[in-house]
């Protein structure tokens, strides 16, 4: 019920703070629970803006540094936030982030691990092509683009694109050129939405 709360309220604000225009709506409005949101990443604004498309709980893989704070900490997780140390093996959050789907529900990741400055693309991360294996789950592209800016501003349209759903990827997650393979197609479904 508070996710559900925050999702309305917040998408008023946004609509006159932060305008936005969803792409690609019949691309998930079918969809049963249990699959991969994987999208790029320029703003801390970035899951909001998804959660309000889908209009329901996401839970999103967060950096460990964001729960330093007991309050903060609290609040995220109670919205959905899975904490993961970066740069490392975290196998504690990449359990919690295979039950999330694994339990029909639906697991938030920005491939790309960190946000971009300047709005291009960064070099993809392997972390969701291998959750999408392991789990076999749907992957749905989402590229999210401010317009006439490469950051999110203010009174500023940003466009959030849904792409049509990638069906479960299936390679050897012991072969670092199968992984890289099946990442790099994914940031390629990605790519193709902002054109």
């Amino acid at each position: 019920m508070l996710v559900n709360f925050l999702i309305k309220i917040l998408s008023i604000i946004f609509r006159i703070f932060f305008p936005y225009e969803i792409k690609g709506r019949e691309n998930f409005c079918n969809l049963k629970n249990g699959f991969l949101i994987c999208s790029n990443h320029i703003s801390n604004l970035d899951a909001i803006f998804i959660s309000i498309a889908l209009k329901q709980k996401i839970y999103f893989l967060a950096k460990s540094e964001l729960f330093k704070n007991r309050f903060i900490s609290y609040l995220l997780t109670k919205l959905g936030a899975i904490s993961i140390r970066r740069g490392e093996k975290d196998t504690d959050a990449i359990k919690k982030a295979e039950n999330v789907i694994n339990n029909n529900k639906i697991l938030g990741i920005f491939i790309e691990g960190t946000r971009s400055k300047n709005g291009d693309f960064l070099r993809p991360k392997s972390g969701a092509a291998i959750l999408a294996c392991k789990t076999n789950s749907l992957i749905i592209p989402v590229c999210i683009t401010p317009l006439n800016n490469k950051k999110t501003k203010v009174f500023q349209k940003t466009i959030i694109n849904f792409g049509k759903p990638i069906k479960s990827i299936n390679f050897n997650y012991s072969s670092y050129k199968e992984i890289r393979s099946a990442t790099e197609f994914i940031m390629n479904r990605i790519k193709e939405l902002r054109n």
